[in-house]
């Protein structure tokens, strides 16, 4: 008996950690630069929001890299810095002697990363997808962070069929961030609901405008293939009004 119980409690605890289930925290934030509504450039109040929600992967958009505006300061660093996390940035357009475009921060290892220009179709308006690699329990997981144009239709048409043609081969499922400037009836989330990306919630998660929400254009969807085995465990719009001109919207993921 006295060899029998502490195998006993050690088949508990393997099987307790086999069948445990996990979850992933990922948070989508168009940041305006760092420029709040007060018109105040101040990152430690976005870093605040980031570290409040203690997310695993944080897309950002409108990312300023040594820009006139915001100081000479490269922000997807700086807020790298103060909230602990690594990051990686993807340049859409050149801007005030800097760049301008999206970023990721995360707590996972990064594996690689690639900036995707995205196809003009009306306007002249440089967008880019930045897709990154990361590993999460071992395996990789892709995760793509975007800000789609919000004047012409046909080009988040065009961004959305490209999204939908991507097809990165993991075992894990992949994860699209960012601001679409589209409604969750519109076209584009059409054509990415067809090529298997889900909303989280088909409940719309209001994120501008930022004082007082009444439309969602900012998202957080997922694409697997065995979509029974992920679960929605969150699904927030985080109450912050000043910092940005959107919200956060934070969703928590198990499987």
């Amino acid at each position: 008996m006295r060899h029998f119980l502490p195998l006993l409690v050690l088949w508990f605890a393997f099987t307790a950690q086999a069948t445990e289930t996990q979850s992933l925290r990922l948070l989508s934030y168009n940041i305006h630069a760092g420029i709040g509504v007060d018109r105040v450039f101040d990152l430690e109040r976005i870093a605040k929001v980031i570290r409040e929600a203690e997310p695993d992967i944080v897309a950002l958009q409108e990312v300023d890299r040594k820009t006139q505006r915001s100081k000479g300061i490269d922000i997807a660093k700086e807020l790298a810095t103060l909230t602990g996390m690594d990051f990686v940035f993807a340049e859409s357009i050149r801007f005030q002697g800097g760049q301008y475009g999206n970023a990721v921060l995360t707590n996972l290892p990064i594996q690689s990363s690639q900036t995707i220009p995205i196809p003009e179709k009306v306007s002249v308006e440089k967008r880019s997808l930045l897709s990154v690699v990361l590993l999460w329990q071992g395996k990789p997981i892709q995760v793509l962070s975007t800000h789609l144009c919000h004047r012409e239709e046909a080009n988040r048409l065009a961004a959305a069929k490209l999204i939908s043609t991507m097809n990165p081969k993991l075992d894990s499922p992949s994860f699209l961030l960012g601001d679409l400037n589209a409604l969750p009836e519109s076209e584009p989330l059409r054509v990415l609901s067809e090529s298997g990306w889900q909303k989280p919630s088909q409940k719309p998660q209001f994120t501008v405008p930022v004082d007082t929400p009444t439309r969602q254009i900012d998202y957080v969807l997922f694409r697997a293939e065995d979509e029974l085995a992920i679960k929605v465990k969150e699904v927030r719009v985080l109450e912050e009004k000043t910092a940005s001109d959107h919200r956060p919207i934070l969703v928590v993921l198990e499987w």
